[in-house]
């Protein structure tokens, strides 16, 4: 017999080797679990392999063969019944020699250690804290004014043991008191200032007993400043000649026009609807200038734009300076003198958005004048009243403003002829009518809308759509409103202006519309609740006060007439006829669209003319 170091051992027999490896032992904890396998990754590999598994109690010494046949014993929920030797023996052939590898693992289970159990209180520096020990009223002194416990730190110095050393523990430190509530037991301690230094854990014991409770103090260090890494201005647009940037532009705001549309147009159409989406974009588009870290992601993918698209400002600006000559686009802010603006954000909003800063007042009444005797002016006074009062609390404001005035291409006969408007449920209304007889427009059925398209032209590159259902039944119109989305509209606008112009029978009603609304509710429901709550607007105010938007509304109005389109807003089937007409004389939706910018001015419904 040779034996080889440790505890392995090599016998050589007739025809058979026996290889016997080493002896493990392990130590497990009680109801846990654990897996023995018979031998190593890097035994020797044995053919026609067979396994045998005993076990040796520890405790009655009883040798027994186990049930187990495989490479791999699971022993569950061990207890000390488990405690012995667990020995495998494989054999095989190696080759045409018979072989028996066998391992041997010696088991101990112990019981798990007791858990130790303490509370934990997160402070920031330079603020008080109080560190509680409520004991059981089992431990309280019999003399109210004599605490039943000693305070002492992780290290064994004693802070607090009486209150008679209250006095003259004071005088060493004037931070660490009693703040005991003794009818709830409470022998809690108070900190003052809290230094870092504190940090650690504490030990109330309670005396005469076995009993000590623990407390962990983790002082955390003040927070950076708020808009640290934030207050950097917008990048530069670093590919300006690039034409992809304006069709980004282009696309996103088609795109949030038709989400907006389906959010404020509600599932059961029963009023008229008008609203500028260039408007509301345009004063979100000024506020992403400042807007950072989580707060420009959020507006990012709420106003379908790329992540970081930097080109957005310089390319919104070049689309001002498209439209100018029907189109007018103005932008301002209003901010409290308490406000500190960021000069960066002040220069890029002059520069890209016109956006010329004016202080808030200490009078709410004069505000309110200020900021719609702004509106007025922009809007060439279709909208005198944008907002009825200021909050004295409001700190900054953000006003976009667009007024539009186009002529039809086309003259209307002078008439004030009378129509019938069919509404929903076949009610009927008589309306005051625009009519011609030879109107030249695009005409055109859309499966994809379930409607009936006409598009009529109107000077400075612009575009009135209107989207006619089959019939004036709700189900119809709301059917077509359904299927209003981006992929519809750009491929309604990109079709119709290869269709040719058509000389046709026209009825148009005479429509004044002007509509208020609040759009906390829409912006929150795109994902920007945060707007209200805690956004990081560090971009326009660097400073450590925290601002949030306490009220966004738009106002849209929009005239037709025989003159033509005029409209404002502001920000805080196939023909199966004999001839060719279009008469819109039943509910249908309005689209007015910019051709030489590509995007849309306004939208909205028409139920009730």
């Amino acid at each position: 017999m040779i034996r080889g170091p440790g505890c392995t051992s090599l016998f050589l027999l007739p025809f058979l080797e026996l290889l016997s490896l080493s002896t493990c032992d392990i130590t497990v904890l009680q109801y846990s679990s654990i897996s023995l396998p018979c031998v190593p990754e890097d035994a020797p590999m044995l053919a026609d392999t067979t396994y045998t598994w005993s076990f040796t109690s520890a405790e009655t010494q009883q040798h027994h063969i186990l049930e187990e046949k495989g490479n791999i014993l699971k022993l569950s929920h061990v207890n000390t019944s488990n405690n012995g030797q667990y020995k495998c023996v494989q054999e095989g052939y190696k080759g045409e020699i018979r072989v028996r590898l066998s391992r041997t693992f010696s088991i101990r289970v112990e019981e798990p250690p007791a858990f130790q159990e303490w509370q934990v209180i997160r402070v920031e520096a330079k603020n008080d804290v109080t560190l509680p020990c409520q004991v059981a009223k089992s431990f309280s002194s019999k003399e109210t004014n004599s605490p039943p416990v000693v305070w002492k730190r992780d290290k064994g110095e004693v802070l607090l043991k009486d209150t008679d050393d209250q006095e003259k523990k004071d005088k060493t430190t004037q931070r660490v008191s009693w703040d005991t509530r003794p009818e709830e037991q409470d022998w809690a301690i108070k900190i003052i200032k809290v230094r870092e230094e504190d940090a650690g854990m504490y030990q109330c014991v309670v005396i005469n007993s076995s009993q000590t409770l623990f407390v962990q103090l983790e002082v955390q260090g003040p927070p950076p400043p708020r808009c640290l890494g934030h207050s950097d201005p917008w990048e530069a647009c670093l590919d300006e000649d690039s034409r992809s940037g304006m069709a980004i532009l282009q696309e996103s705001l088609t795109d949030f026009s038709t989400i907006v549309y389906s959010k404020l147009k509600g599932s059961k159409p029963k009023t008229n609807l008008i609203f500028s989406p260039v408007s509301i974009a345009a004063a979100l588009y000024n506020l992403l200038l400042g807007a950072r870290a989580e707060t420009r992601t959020q507006l990012e993918q709420a106003l379908k734009l790329p992540v970081e698209f930097s080109c957005l400002h310089f390319e919104m600006k070049k689309v001002k300076e498209v439209m100018k000559d029907t189109v007018s686009m103005a932008s301002t802010m209003f901010y409290s003198p308490e406000e500190q603006v960021a000069e960066a954000f002040i220069n890029q909003s002059l520069e890209f958005y016109d956006a010329v800063p004016q202080q808030l007042t200490n009078d709410s009444v004069l505000n309110v004048k200020l900021i719609n005797d702004w509106v007025a002016e922009k809007t060439n006074n279709k909208i005198t009243e944008l907002i009825k009062e200021v909050d004295p609390y409001t700190g900054f404001v953000l006003l976009n403003a667009v007024y539009f005035n186009g002529k039809w291409k086309t003259v209307f006969e002078p008439t004030n002829k009378l129509e019938t408007f069919t509404m929903f449920s076949d009610k009927v209304k008589n309306v005051t009518a625009l009519y011609s007889t030879k109107y030249n427009l695009q005409m055109g059925y859309f499966k994809s809308l379930k409607a009936e398209v006409g598009k009529f032209p109107l000077t400075g590159k612009n575009s009135l759509y209107i989207l006619l259902p089959p019939t004036s039944s709700e189900k119809d119109f709301l059917l077509m409103e359904k299927n209003i989305n981006y992929n519809t509209i750009k491929a309604m606008v990109s079709e119709m202006s290869k269709m040719p112009i058509q000389t046709a029978e026209v009825t148009l009603p005479i429509i004044k519309l002007k509509e208020t609304k609040q759009l906390e509710e829409l912006l929150s429901d795109m994902g920007l609740s945060d707007l209200f709550i805690k956004p990081n607007l560090c971009g326009m105010f660097p400073g450590e006060q925290e601002s949030f938007i306490s009220d966004i509304r738009h106002s849209a109005s929009l005239s037709l007439t025989e003159k033509g389109v005029e409209a404002a807003a502001a920000t805080s089937i196939s023909f199966s006829r004999s001839f060719p007409s279009f008469s819109a004389l039943r509910p249908f939706v309005l689209m007015l669209w910019n051709d030489a910018a590509g995007i849309p001015l306004f939208m909205g419904r028409i139920i009730d003319p």
